[in-house]
This record gives structure tokens, sequence and C-alpha cells, in this order.
């Protein structure tokens, strides 16, 4: 069963475990995430994405996303 998550929900995860969300240097419709000495974007143009998308971006700022899910 695949759960969508909507890309709010998933800023206020990254936020509350430490990230900078920069908002000013994406280009369109992304963000800057800063977290754990690394960066990436992070697109913000559709609502909901597949938990194994933003667990590409977790990677991409050395984390899982099961390692910030309660």
């Amino acid at each position: 069963m695949i759960l969508l998550m909507k890309i709010r929900q998933f800023l206020k995860l990254l936020k509350s475990h430490g990230a900078e969300i920069i908002k000013g240097r994406g280009k369109g419709g992304h963000v800057l995430v800063s977290m754990n000495g690394k960066q990436t974007t992070v697109p913000v143009h559709v609502t909901d994405y597949a938990p194994e998308f933003l667990d590409d971006i977790c990677k991409q700022l050395d984390t899982r996303l099961k390692e910030l899910q309660p």
C-alpha cells in the first residue's frame, strides 16, 4: 500500500529534524533544503509524493525517511 505525503507535511517533518528551508533560493516550484551539511532542491509544484521519491530526497540530505518518521 502506497501512502502519499503532502509536500508541506514533508517540509515540516524535515524542519522538525533540523533542516533549513530556503524558499528564495529555488527556481520556479522548488525550494532549497539544507540538512546535515548537504543541500538539495525539493519540488513543491505537486502536492502529493510517493514515499520512495521522498526517501530519495532524504538520501541526498544524508538521512532516511524512516528515520524521520515517529
